[in-house]
């Protein structure tokens, strides 16, 4: 109202000694436009540290380029490019650009076509890997449909091709590192820096204790062996905490321990909790892919309470793999090819395994006494 004064509801007295309706002499003293001003700078000088290799021939499916570094403090982002036309000019397209942008801890890919560039991605598969001062190893391995990113041994993000296609690039080169180096091979396993995967252990029933020889540490968006299979009778055990702000999680059972040549995966099992979150109930969505995706089965079938513990098993039956979380079925989708090719675990997303483990299954979900 006119004359009347209008107090914020927000300007309340601090722990640290602010009055009421005042700023912080700190804060008034500080020089925003100043820092902006620095910032803009720092981007500046990133871009004019950069190391540029020109591809004596065309990337094409399996061509490996593995870019090593350190980031330091004044350069606050650097970048790998996968381009073509004039690296110099900053106007030459970029079919790749893996942008790490240490301050806000995200990488964002991108494509740049006529000076303009597309949708950014973000998203990854496993937490921001980058550290101020520490040195890095990124593989690029390039296949027909996509490239796929690992960083230190472990595969990060994959990004699909766009116009222009990274299989007419004729540059590669790293911005805003000065130590950066850059080779490029061909490769026939991806990520070359990989650590042996796990072996996913037997138990004499599904509340056995775990053998000392148990892995007692499961990473989140790792691979394991099942060198055995799944013997028919047989389950495999998953159990972990959910991630508190829940969004999706996958696991596959596949034919080979590896992220690339591409397996085949006998069961996907996927249960998205972003799909219209609402609702009382996730989606579960089933398939098998070999060398293509075949026909979904889709129920909203699963309950599961974000950042709760829960236990996820899948059974191999007579002619069919039965999937449960906490004893409840949740689906089922029949063999699409012969479960004996079964030999690798893969989970991804918001499912922090902590044992994982092989056993018989009783008349589900009654447990052995």
């Amino acid at each position: 109202m006119p004359g009347e004064v209008v107090g914020c509801i927000s300007c309340i007295k601090m722990n640290f000694g602010v009055q009421e309706g005042t700023i912080p002499r700190d804060f008034i003293e500080y020089d925003f436009a100043e820092d902006a001003l620095d910032f803009e700078t720092q981007l500046a000088e990133a871009r004019d540290v950069k190391f540029t290799q020109v591809l004596a021939e065309p990337l094409s499916i399996g061509s490996h380029i593995v870019c090593t570094g350190t980031p330091s403090e004044d350069l606050p982002w650097f970048a790998v490019n996968i381009g073509m036309g004039d690296p110099d000019s900053g106007h030459g397209d970029i079919a790749v650009h893996f942008n790490v942008r240490l301050p806000q801890r995200y990488v964002v890919r991108n494509t740049r076509r006529h000076s303009k560039w597309g949708t950014e991605e973000t998203t990854a598969f496993r937490l921001f890997p980058f550290k101020m001062d520490r040195p890095f190893t990124i593989e690029v391995l390039v296949d027909e449909k996509q490239t796929l990113w690992a960083v230190d041994g472990e595969h990060y993000c994959s990004y699909a091709h766009r116009q222009p296609s990274p299989h007419v690039a004729t540059w590669v080169q790293v911005a805003g590192v000065r130590n950066a180096t850059l080779n490029i091979n061909k490769t026939d396993i991806y990520p070359t820096m990989a650590p042996p995967p796990i072996e996913v252990p037997l138990r004499a029933f599904i509340d056995a204790p775990p053998e000392p020889s148990e892995p007692t540490c499961w990473r989140a968006n790792a691979i394991a062996t099942l060198s055995n299979g799944v013997p028919e009778g047989h389950q495999l055990v998953i159990h972990g905490r959910l991630r508190p702000m829940l969004h999706s999680f996958a696991v596959d059972l596949m034919d080979g321990a590896r992220e690339w040549p591409a397996p085949n995966v006998h069961v996907h099992v996927n249960v998205r909790a972003h799909v219209e979150p609402h609702l009382p109930r996730q989606l579960v969505v089933l398939n098998a892919w070999y060398g293509a995706w075949g026909l979904e089965r889709r129920q909203r079938t699963a309950r599961l309470v974000p950042g709760t513990q829960t236990t996820f098993r899948i059974i191999r039956g007579a002619g069919e793999w039965s999937v449960y979380a906490d004893d409840s079925m949740i689906g089922e989708l029949e063999f699409r090819a012969a479960p004996e090719g079964v030999k690798a675990l893969r989970f991804r997303g918001d499912l922090y395994p902590e044992q994982v483990y092989l056993c018989p299954a009783t008349n589900s979900p009654v447990r052995e006494e």
